[in-house]
């Protein structure tokens, strides 16, 4: 995700984090977009699973955390189910079961829905894409964090492209099909359709994916020279996760606009944040940024949004080491300066948190601050502290142990100290759990 401006609606939606009783574990869609409309007409099949934490409760209902969708129908079986929208706070739809399916521990729902275009599902006049807000396309059973795979099953007008998360699968007439296995988080779910412009070529990286540049209004002389970096990035990230990637290719789609946002197996890119890089390569932190979440974010993601850091900060500090790997140290400290200017506007406005700090944000540039920048500062704060050699070897362990789950920030203190000679108790309790700043123990003073 776009590290220097977050959508609006962000800060309500990392706010919901309640657990739902039945979760959605497997997402099968079939899903046709009127461009005209601005409108997708859905039908999903679900796949729930009884949550063990939750035996005690009532189960007699299925929470859908989608209140913006117009759902007309849901089926258990062929049964059409009572259902009805819950307003307030937490708005949802609400599925009555019937008793013999309250007491089983897996079901399967069919749902028959319409969601209009807007926050999360954005329509150009040609395209169509899916960015974070999931629950605004899709009927989310369980809350952003919750991991599923999913099918996508996409009937799109003669001549159009598609990607989607996972995989592609041989087409069906005018029906493009896309299937991912592993489970992922729910926000980075999603799908693009429309008439685009595509280069593939191989990454030339053993074991990883290829790559796949896709434009809007961009013809593919322009992505090939857009998109140029891509492969020497892909071989550093792989390098330092020693993990290679599930997806057989990895896209990037290039669309109007300032969107810049992570999702499983390809990432959406808006031309007002790449176009620079033609006349300053150096300029390519956002290719870097959103490659580098396939594994920090999306291939091991924050189980609570109050780790969020683990995510961003990680994926922040990975763009400045990328940096600092391809255009020299001085591009690296600059990167660092900007991360430090960040957090001081934090500690200057009385609000330098630490980085899992539970508590409510008052803005989203505060928010930032502290889970981008700081978190980033934090993880070149550890690098001095270990030396380069067990700092990357930590990372690498992190990443292997956790690849597929959620974690925790004990999580990733507990890998990193695997792989230290060092306590990093005192560094972690300072930065992490109790208050931390920019200036920091382990942290060297910006020249």
């Amino acid at each position: 995700m776009w590290r220097r401006c977050w959508t609006g609606g962000l800060l309500a939606l990392l706010a919901s984090t309640g657990q739902a009783d039945w979760l959605g574990q497997h997402y099968a869609l079939r899903l046709r977009p009127d461009f005209a409309q601005q409108i997708l007409d859905g039908e999903a099949q679900i796949g729930l699973t009884q949550q063990s934490s939750a035996q005690a409760l009532n189960m007699n209902t299925v929470q859908l955390r989608s209140p913006r969708l117009d759902i007309s129908a849901v089926r258990l079986e062929g049964q059409v189910l009572p259902l009805r929208r819950l307003d307030g706070p937490e708005a949802s739809w609400q599925v009555e079961l019937p008793s013999h399916a309250a007491r089983q521990t897996r079901l399967s729902l069919n749902i028959r829905y319409r969601a209009q275009g807007g926050e999360g599902l954005v329509f150009g006049p040609e395209h169509v894409y899916t960015a974070f807000h999931s629950c605004q396309w899709l009927p989310c059973a369980g809350a952003d964090l919750s991991r599923a795979s999913i099918e996508i099953s996409l009937d799109l007008p003669e001549g159009f492209d598609s990607l989607a998360s996972g995989r592609s699968l041989p087409a069906v007439g005018r029906v493009q099909r896309w299937q991912q296995d592993l489970p992922y988080p729910l926000y980075t779910l999603g799908f693009a359709a429309g008439r685009f412009s595509r280069v593939q070529m191989d990454s030339g990286v053993v074991g990883q994916p290829k790559l796949a540049f896709l434009g809007a209004s961009d013809d593919t002389e322009a992505l090939r020279a857009k998109f140029a970096p891509s492969a020497a990035m892909l071989a550093f990230f792989s390098d330092k996760a020693g993990v290679a990637l599930p997806q057989p290719v990895y896209s990037q789609l290039l669309l109007p606009g300032g969107v810049a946002q992570e999702a499983s197996s390809y990432a959406l890119i808006g031309r007002r944040m790449l176009d620079p890089i033609l006349e300053t390569p150096q300029e390519d932190w956002v290719i870097a940024h959103e490659l580098a979440h396939q594994w920090w974010g999306n291939l091991l993601s924050c189980a609570q949004w109050h780790d969020f850091w683990l995510n961003e900060g990680i994926t922040t500090f990975m763009t400045a080491a990328w940096k600092q790997h391809r255009w020299g140290e001085a591009a690296y400290r600059r990167e660092l300066g900007l991360f430090q200017k960040s957090v001081q506007r934090a500690r200057d406005a009385g609000f330098d948190k630490p980085l899992s700090w539970p508590g409510d944000y008052p803005s989203l540039s505060l928010k930032r601050a502290v889970h981008y920048s700081k978190g980033a500062l934090f993880m070149v704060a550890l690098r001095e502290h270990m030396g380069d050699r067990d700092f990357w070897a930590g990372l690498r362990h992190y990443t292997q142990s956790h690849a597929g789950r959620s974690v925790q920030a004990a999580d990733f203190q507990q890998a990193m100290q695997a792989r230290s000679e060092r306590d990093l108790g005192p560094l972690f309790q300072h930065w992490v759990f109790e208050g931390a700043s920019a200036s920091a123990p382990g942290l060297k003073a910006e020249r």
